[in-house]
């Protein structure tokens, strides 16, 4: 008998205090933040690598495809159509949303390792059947197979490295994900542009991506599973063993009360194991501070998808070879190669400044350079059917250029990674139900945009899909201003008191003062 979702809710706000954990321990007993500031070693940041993996074969195809639709020509026995173009491209975004449907279901039940490298072989799968295609349905195929790759891996992710993190180093280590997609998609332009010239060089770009598939698969069979993952199927041993690398300078009891703050939080909750499916669903969606989670991080992640940003990804080298260019191959990896430079200043200061600052500060920039971009276009003599009249790179063409460029740079800064750390929003009990909705909800978008960029520039000409680019960006930034709350530096567990006061903007920058207000009254007693 299941129970429902007002029931499940109020089992959240169980006072556990006195709740048994092993040895008789209560969590009025349990200091869980003092190992907060033992952490060290390379273990952790070799261990986020390792799943980042995941990233970089969602950046390498999210790129290469880019530079096959130029590549491939009569390949496959005739010149693609815009729509099949289209067809090629979208089918990865589809499969995909499969792919994360069913991670979020296996992800409890299985481990976070586990499905991270069931993706990584499906990804192996379909890049081997992409680079032996000889018709259009047989790459459509090779790239729905790969998109249930990246699907799985792409969701489990951030989720498995946002779970070892700690507190102080969440952001960075998930920005690593983050990194990583930029990254591959530096090394897809690099290899499409050594490739171009190569006969069927195209199918050397997309079956090479083998090799990091595979990587990632061995990889699995060595990183640890997430400690809490472990502590919500009752291995506490093993968790404890896990927490003891992630701080390696904390004591045995530090340790030891870390893993039992987090038990005694699922033991308060245990009676959500019996849970449907659907009364989960329900939990999500009826309880407030769930929801506003919900609607903050799928919020997030649709102004990303809708921004335009993978359009630009998707089909730079067809856009810069319409205004002029004559290697645009060449000068879409100008834009991949800005993507990972600003992710890396992302990495180095997102946990010091903030989430928050990190998206208001920066996302101004997207609109204007749209806007630019969309001037621009209107001066570059470019036909309905996507043919350019005079095909003379122009100042207009560099103004495109620089626009990209900057607009690619604010993209990069903040609305690139930090949607990708939204599943620290929600609390365990959803927290794979909503990630999967956060997740499908990049995937679905992303299809939607993948499958109608060229459709759009042919009914509302390039710098009218640029203007429409541009207005619904803008929106996303005065969205982001009144909604996102700062959830630096809080450990997850505390997270969700911040959606009991409203979006909590005002009660999480409160919050973060407190916090600062007592690390310097620490070190005051210290010194």
């Amino acid at each position: 008998m299941s129970l429902d979702a007002e029931q499940a809710a109020s089992l959240l706000s169980l006072e556990v205090a006195g709740t048994s954990i092993e040895d008789d321990t209560t969590m009025n007993d349990i200091d869980s933040d003092a190992v907060e500031d033992k952490y060290g070693g390379v273990f952790i940041w070799l261990v986020a690598c390792s799943a980042a993996l995941g990233g970089l074969l969602f950046g390498y195809d999210s790129t290469v495809i880019a530079g096959v639709l130029v590549m491939i020509k009569d390949d496959l026995g005739a010149v693609l159509s815009p729509s099949q173009q289209e067809l090629i491209t979208s089918i990865a975004s589809v499969g995909a949303f499969i792919g994360a449907l069913l991670a979020g279901i296996l992800l409890d039940k299985f481990g976070r390792k586990a499905v991270i490298g069931f993706g990584a072989l499906v990804f192996a799968i379909g890049s081997i059947v992409q680079g032996m295609a000889m018709t259009v349905r047989a790459i459509t195929l090779g790239r729905l197979i790969v998109g249930l790759g990246i699907g799985e891996a792409a969701m489990v992710a951030p989720i498995y490295i946002a779970e070892i993190a700690p507190a102080k180093l969440r952001g960075g280590l998930v920005t690593v994900d983050a990194l990583a997609i930029t990254g591959g998609q530096c090394l897809a332009g690099a290899v499409n542009i050594y490739l171009q010239d190569v006969q069927s060089g195209w199918r050397i770009s997309v079956g090479i991506a083998v090799i990091p598939s595979l990587l990632l698969l061995g990889l699995c069979f060595v990183i640890p599973e997430s400690p809490r993952s472990l502590i919500y199927r009752n291995k506490l041993d093993q968790a404890r063993t896990v927490t003891a690398k992630i701080y390696p300078n904390a004591t045995a009891e530090e340790v030891r009360n870390k893993v039992a703050a987090i038990h005694a939080q699922f033991e308060a909750e245990s009676e959500l194991r019996r849970l449907t499916a659907w009364d989960q669903f329900q939990l999500l969606f009826t309880d407030g501070a769930n929801f506003r989670a919900l609607i903050v991080a799928c919020g997030l992640m649709a102004i990303q998808q809708l921004s335009g940003s993978n359009s630009v990804f998707y089909y730079g080298p067809t856009l810069f070879g319409l205004v002029g260019f004559a290697n645009p191959i060449a000068v879409a990896f100008i834009m991949a190669l800005t993507n990972f430079l600003f992710t890396i200043f992302a990495l180095k200061y997102i946990d010091t400044v903030g989430r928050r600052k990190f998206l208001v500060n920066s996302m101004w920039g997207m609109p204007v350079a749209l806007s630019i971009a969309a001037t621009a276009l209107l001066r570059i003599p470019i036909s309905r059917d996507l043919t350019i009249t005079n095909p003379t790179l122009t100042f207009s063409g560099g103004v495109v250029l620089f626009s990209i460029i900057f607009f690619i740079a604010s993209y990069a800064i903040a609305l690139g990674n930090v949607p990708w750390q939204c599943n620290e929003l929600f609390p365990m009990e959803v927290r794979a139900l909503g990630t999967m909705m956060l997740t499908l909800t990049n995937w679905s978008l992303n299809a939607v945009v993948s499958s109608s960029f060229l459709s759009l520039m042919k009914a509302y000409t390039p710098s009218g899909a640029f203007g429409i680019y541009a207005v619904i960006t803008l929106l996303g930034w005065i969205a982001v201003i009144y909604c996102y709350p700062e959830v630096s530096g809080l450990p997850l567990e505390e997270i969700k008191q911040v959606f009991k006061h409203g979006f909590g903007v005002k009660y999480s920058l409160k919050l973060q003062k407190e916090r600062v207000g007592q690390g310097n009254n620490e070190s005051s007693g210290e010194s």
